[in-house]
């Protein structure tokens, strides 16, 4: 009988129930995978899954339960050579297994575990084919590319087909007739096949063993072969290209940044360049961490600039921890005092509030972001210095690889898939163009992803300039009546506190710093305003956790009496303390020096708008596609609470970015504005709430969009 723990490695642990019953034949087969498990997935060799699923990872049709693997083949290229008889050995070895988590699995229902028995259906996944093609130099847009991809699978697909057709001898044929006419053009394809000379044995193995299988042999399982994406987002599966090259992950310093992943250092030494430039092209992907030598913004210029040696180190510091050249070149890291006895820069400006500190040095946003590719990376080695120009359509990744290329490997892939071919393409030009060439090549699944939406477009109204002469003495008035109410309110509410409603708003912000959970509570007043925050770790000790939990009731309480948010922004980012490290759950901000360093970031990018003290374009972080600085319209329930409104909000509700005020209703046609002139808001404030909503309507009438405010003039 087959050996326990060989199939318990193989097929999970329940495969020791089964293992006693396996023919002893089936034995010989059974050398110890060879299938990848780098990666960490969590079911090892094997994946159990229902017949078909979102990513169609097995779309196998019939009334039975799928279960499906995922193979490697990069992981019998050494740079050298590829390990043929190592693929072959797999393939079976996977086909076994497979064989044995049918019979372990627990169908959930009495007709899908008699489809199971009748079908034997498996998915062995074809997965690192892209990976493969970088390490060894070809690029993936290639005729060299396709033939290396066409002869692994050919290999694959012969060997899981003749582990097949061995089991059924053994254990009894699949239910349903054989595709006689598949397996022949299979077999011609394979014939065809002309890779490069360092792939030549694997498409000559291939080729012998579909010569060797009789078309009218009965095989012990449906299908066998599967191009289907990859379940895992970090493995490039079937005929997808490789990701991105130089992915965020966690640096060897401790904080995070773009990494160069292996294939691109294979593919360069396979391409025969030396290790110094190897190291210079990476640095290029992955950032130098530090502004010493780097273009427009160096710390020599910033030197030059009269930058003491403190501030330059203070800026170095925060960009080998990863933030962006225009947070490391803030007053926060710089230093207030510096800035206004240097510079001779206004309390304001000096202390961050106001103003851009790079371009009042005199730094444009083209300097800062050829800065930032210096030291944080470019994400990509296209334009490195030192790399071949003919080299670089193999380093091509992601989705740069257009929708011709992707429908041209499936085509190159077809003739050995058994299952439905899929392929995600980017929704561009001619839809209906490319899934007639899709279906032609072969591809019988093909997914369209949405590209970045259209930003709404409102239509532009020319505004009142002019103003009557008659009505400058009330403007000035207004103006002036306005100034002394905010300066009553301003001095009356020294010393009171302003409490919060019993019933109010705000949001949970659910993150890890560090790989700590970390649970950031606001709650606003009715105006929108912060007025409390809770900080939740339950997870750390109760000293801790109380020490975190009155810190935030401090904050509250300062906050209520009236501190800005500002002040306590400036006081408490880039402060050091443990943890900190890599932030994940936040779509804005990626590393974080403490923990209140990253709360008061998210609070300064959610309601102060401090872009500047974010990793990442909070617009350009969005995970549905919409492109920076998007303006859409957005169903109502994703921005407000439904338990707060108590379920009057319509689902229909839709809130657009506003352009002016909001039109309130008149009491008489008369007083109206004609529909084609819109509202246009005066620069001067409302002398009742102090909002700059004040409009002026036909007949000399002046109200305010907010307090309902109106004085009507001649």
């Amino acid at each position: 009988a087959l050996d326990a723990d060989i199939a318990a490695a193989l097929a999970g642990a329940s495969a020791r129930v089964y293992a006693g019953a396996l023919a002893a034949d089936i034995e010989r087969f059974a050398r110890g995978a060879r299938v990848s498990t780098r990666f960490g997935d969590e079911g090892a060799l094997l994946r159990a899954r229902l017949a078909i699923d979102s990513e169609g990872a097995c779309t196998f049709n019939g009334a039975g339960a799928c279960v499906a693997a995922g193979l490697d083949v990069s992981a019998f290229f050494d740079g050298d050579a590829f390990d043929v008889q190592g693929l072959e050995a797999a393939a079976t070895d996977a086909v076994i297994a497979l064989e044995a988590a049918h019979w372990v699995s627990l169908p959930p229902s009495e007709a899908i575990g008699d489809g199971a028995a009748a079908t034997r259906a498996i998915a062995l996944r074809i997965e690192g084919l892209s990976t493969l093609l970088m390490s060894s130099g070809l690029a993936y847009d290639s005729d060299d590319g396709r033939a290396v991809a066409a002869a692994i699978s050919s290999l694959a697909s012969a060997a899981a087909a003749t582990a097949s057709a061995q089991l059924a001898e053994k254990l009894g044929a699949r239910s349903g007739a054989e595709d006689t006419a598949s397996i022949t053009s299979t077999r011609t394809a394979a014939d065809r096949i002309k890779p490069p000379v360092l792939f030549s044995l694997v498409a000559k193995r291939g080729a012998e063993l579909w010569r060797a299988i009789n078309p009218s042999t009965p095989m012990r399982h449906a299908q066998r072969i599967s191009f289907a994406p990859a379940a895992r987002m970090d493995i490039d599966g079937g005929c997808e290209p490789l990701g991105e090259i130089a992915p965020f992950r966690p640096r060897g310093d401790g904080g995070i940044g773009r990494r160069v992943v292996a294939p691109v250092v294979d593919g360069l030494r396979a391409l025969g360049y030396a290790p110094g430039d190897i190291i210079e092209i990476a640095a290029h992907a992955e950032g130098r961490r530090t502004l010493e030598g780097a273009p427009a913004i160096s710390l020599e210029t910033l030197a030059r600039k009269g930058l003491p040696d403190s501030s330059l180190e203070a800026i170095d510091a925060a960009v080998r921890d990863g933030f962006p050249v225009r947070a490391a070149i803030h007053p926060a890291v710089v230093g207030a005092d510096v800035l206004r006895e240097t510079f001779g820069l206004p309390e304001d400006v000096a202390a961050g509030r106001r103003g851009d500190l790079l371009r009042t040095l005199g730094f444009s946003d083209d300097d800062a972001a050829a800065a930032d590719a210096w030291a944080q990376g470019a994400g990509e080695i296209k334009g490195a210095p030192g790399l071949a120009p003919a080299h670089r359509a193999i380093f091509v990744s992601g989705e740069a690889i257009d929708a011709e290329a992707r429908i041209a490997m499936a085509a190159a892939l077809a003739p050995f898939a058994s299952d439905a071919l899929a392929l995600r393409l980017q929704e561009r030009g001619d839809i209906e163009a490319l899934a007639a060439r899709a279906a032609s090549a072969g591809v019988t699944s093909l997914a369209f992803l949405a590209g970045p939406s259209a930003p709404l477009v409102l239509p532009e109204y020319e505004e009142e300039k002019s103003v009557p002469q008659a009505e400058t003495a009330v403007v000035e008035s207004l103006r002036e009546r306005a100034t002394e109410r905010v300066t009553d309110q301003d001095a009356s509410g020294l010393g009171t506190r302003r409490r919060l409603p019993d019933r109010r708003k705000g949001y949970i912000q659910k993150s890890s710093v560090g790989g700590h959970k970390v649970y950031l509570h606001t709650g606003e007043y009715d105006d929108g305003v912060l007025g409390e925050i809770f900080i939740d770790m339950h997870k750390e000790g109760a000293a801790f956790r109380s020490l975190m939990n009155n810190f935030a009731i401090a904050i509250s309480i300062g906050l209520q009496y009236g501190v800005p948010l500002e002040e306590f922004v400036d006081a408490f980012v880039f402060t050091r303390f443990e943890p900190a490290g890599e932030v994940k759950g936040n779509d804005s901000i990626r590393h974080a020096t403490s923990i209140l360093d990253y709360v008061f970031r998210e609070l300064a990018v959610s309601y102060l708008d401090r872009g500047d003290l974010a990793h990442v374009d909070p617009f350009a972080a969005r995970g549905d596609g919409i492109g920076a600085m998007a303006v859409d319209a957005e169903a109502a329930i994703r921005l407000m609470s439904r338990g707060f409104a108590r379920g009057q909000a319509p689902d229909n509700l839709v809130v657009l970015a506003p352009r002016g005020g909001a039109r309130r209703p008149v009491e008489t046609a008369a007083e109206s504005r004609p529909a084609s002139t819109p509202d246009a808001y005066e620069k001067d404030p409302c002398p009742e709430c102090g909002h700059f909503t004040v409009a002026r309507a036909v007949g000399g009438v002046l109200s305010c969009a907010a307090c309902g405010w109106k004085v009507k003039h001649a």
